[in-house]
């Protein structure tokens, strides 16, 4: 009986012990359905408020044209001999003489550059055969501030002193960076005129800049290319069929153009 009386006991007590841990679990879920619907409430209070701030954005650009007054010649040099060393010394004297005739008409060394030195072998394809013949040579000289007007009679004298071939004509303006600043002044003012009016046909007025963004130029527009080219041959020769009117042609620069462009946003009152 002691044993049953003591079986009883044991289940009564672990019956109450559940009933405990029941109340506290249900006694937690309400707690926790507080606390979602308090955090609800509070994200609700926190929701931020629509900004009354009004803007607008304006794209605006303006080009100012240009005659170039400079210009930046590419010739060059073009020897053929039966061994690399006559090339290389026919080649060299002939540059030697280009450089001097530069100098001696008051270029300084900053303005002249020798680049794209070529070697390359020459051979004979004929008879199913591939036989050497010799070597080419070759050496562009590049001339820098050239006036504009002088450009026809620079490569003249150049073809009298070595030159035999004429690779790139590039004219320019020495004032583009002015007129590009004028151009950038332009296109800010004009952008301020088609904001104004937006806004005033809305009703409203213009009461600051919030933002200004320069769109980068084409730094290529700075230059008008001439790719004229005259072919490898002896420098009398081309002279003699290049002729004045085509060494004319070659000095008509054209224009160039200095363009900004902005886009300006404003706030509106």
């Amino acid at each position: 009986m002691k044993k049953k009386a003591c079986y009883i006991a044991a289940v009564a007590a672990l019956g109450a012990l559940a009933l405990t841990a029941c109340k506290g679990g249900s006694t937690g879920t309400a707690s926790s359905d507080k606390a979602v619907s308090s955090q609800e409430a509070e994200v609700k209070l926190q929701a931020p408020a629509q900004s009354t701030s009004n803007t607008i954005s304006v794209e605006a650009s303006e080009s100012m044209k240009l005659t170039p007054d400079m210009a930046e010649l590419g010739f060059g040099v073009t020897k053929d001999a039966a061994t690399i060393d006559e090339v290389t010394a026919q080649c060299s004297d002939a540059v030697n003489e280009i450089l001097e005739y530069l100098r001696s008409l008051g270029y300084a060394d900053e303005s002249i550059s020798t680049s794209d030195i070529g070697l390359y072998p020459q051979y004979d394809y004929s008879n199913q055969q591939t036989k050497l013949t010799g070597y080419r040579m070759d050496t562009t000289i590049k001339l820098t501030d050239v006036p504009a007007g002088k450009v026809g009679e620079m490569l003249s004298g150049a073809l009298d002193h070595g030159v035999n071939t004429i690779n790139s004509i590039r004219y320019f303006s020495s004032g583009y960076d002015g007129a590009y600043e004028e151009a950038l002044n332009k296109a800010l003012a004009r952008a301020e005129a088609k904001a104004s009016a937006i806004a005033g046909y809305a009703g409203a007025e213009l009461s600051g800049i919030v933002s200004i963004e320069e769109h980068m130029p084409n730094d290529s527009a700075r230059y008008s290319s001439t790719n004229g080219y005259m072919e490898y041959g002896s420098a009398s020769n081309l002279k003699r069929a290049a002729g004045g009117a085509a060494l004319d042609m070659a000095v008509l620069p054209g224009t160039v153009e200095a363009s900004a462009s902005v886009t300006v946003v404003y706030e509106m009152k």
